[in-house]
């Protein structure tokens, strides 16, 4: 039983990584990240979570595939990521997004929610949510405050919080747990998204100008790619970014030869693998992308710098002498970007192809 507590801790922790898209004008200090953590062991230690056993039994533990139905308007069928078929006869009128990550995508597509989660992270909050209520934190949210708001439909944010899902149902309140990691993600939630506020038109929009810009990216990128690692910095450590990470399926959609491609990361949807000095002297990358979940982006070169700086091994590498580490901003590489997905694109290929789409200036 404790193995598979553990398991589970690892997925929902690997989804509050990737997924959580907090917004909020500041940044989230180190003290509220250990609370984070401390908060998520405590709901999987309590009697409430289960193990990842128990969240199978329930059809909890894995992931499908996001469908809805042909046609404009209403009425929809929509079938979330964990299987949950919700069908709505008419354009909800109290639609409650319950993390960063989807409340930023409803407000993309001129929709609005009647709530948002207590919210800290690297990004501002959508412009009119500062005075929505908050229903406690995004990996925690307070199901009773959310079931008194009499939501018409709660969209919430697949593994880090799956919990809400049975007690919305069973107080028969529609709710949809979605996944938002990569491009592809964004695309079709962006759809989901603009049918459920009644905006498909604007939905359409944003994906075609998405559409264009990637296009615009990707055709000129060079004939021969580079080599590139993409390490995780946290407080504590340094790990590599797998490509199911954000920051690999960018390097993905660049044609960079990621030196961690194909490699598995721990349990269910993990996205990161141990640091191995020895693995990246042997690939000797071109350019080394830093992403990070420290205090601020800036503080991300100081862990670099601290816990690798002096090492002679470090030094000789190709990417560090010839002054080619990238860090890669939280707003775009820990909390997904939505529907400024290409902003995200755009900054790592500047990063890593100077010459070809101009210098960086992330000010």
């Amino acid at each position: 039983m404790k193995s598979k507590q553990i398991f589970a801790l690892a997925m929902v922790i690997s989804m509050a990584l990737t997924g959580c898209g907090a917004k909020s004008k500041g940044k989230m200090d180190t003290k509220n990240k250990s609370a984070m953590f401390q908060g998520m062991k405590s709901e999987m230690k309590g009697k409430d979570s289960g193990s990842m056993g128990d969240m199978k039994d329930k059809g909890m533990g894995s992931m499908g595939k996001l469908t809805m139905s042909e046609g404009k308007g209403y009425p929809v069928t929509i079938k979330d990521v964990m299987g949950n078929e919700v069908t709505l006869k008419e354009k909800p009128k109290k639609i409650a997004a319950t993390s960063g990550t989807f409340l930023g995508l409803l407000y993309a597509v001129g929709g609005e929610s009647i709530c948002t989660a207590d919210l800290s992270g690297g990004s501002p909050a959508p412009k009119g949510t500062e005075k929505l209520p908050k229903i406690g934190q995004v990996y925690n949210p307070d199901v009773e405050k959310l079931i008194s708001l009499k939501p018409d439909l709660v969209i919430a944010q697949f593994g880090l919080q799956n919990k809400l899902v049975p007690a919305l149902k069973q107080s028969n309140i529609p709710v949809l747990a979605l996944n938002m990691r990569t491009y592809d993600d964004v695309i079709e939630n962006l759809k989901v998204v603009g049918r459920i506020a009644g905006h498909e038109d604007k939905a359409e929009d944003i994906i075609a100008k998405m559409t264009k810009d990637r296009k615009d990216i990707e055709d000129k990128l060079p004939e021969k790619s580079k080599k590139v690692v993409i390490l995780y910095a946290t407080s504590k450590d340094i790990s590599v970014k797998l490509e199911n990470s954000i920051a690999g399926n960018v390097a993905k959609i660049l044609k960079l030869n990621n030196i961690a491609a194909g490699k598995k990361g721990e349990g269910m949807g993990g996205e990161s693998i141990p640091f191995s000095i020895e693995e990246i002297v042997k690939e000797d990358p071109d350019v080394i992308l830093v992403t990070s979940m420290v205090k601020s982006d800036k503080n991300a070169k100081e862990v670099i710098e601290k816990q690798l700086g002096k090492d002679p091994v470090w030094k000789n590498l190709k990417a560090v002498k010839n002054n080619k580490i990238v860090y890669l901003p939280q707003r775009y590489f820990l909390y997904n970007a939505g529907d400024k997905f290409v902003d995200a694109i755009e900054f790592m290929a500047k990063g890593v192809y100077p010459e070809i789409y101009g210098e960086l200036n992330d000010k």
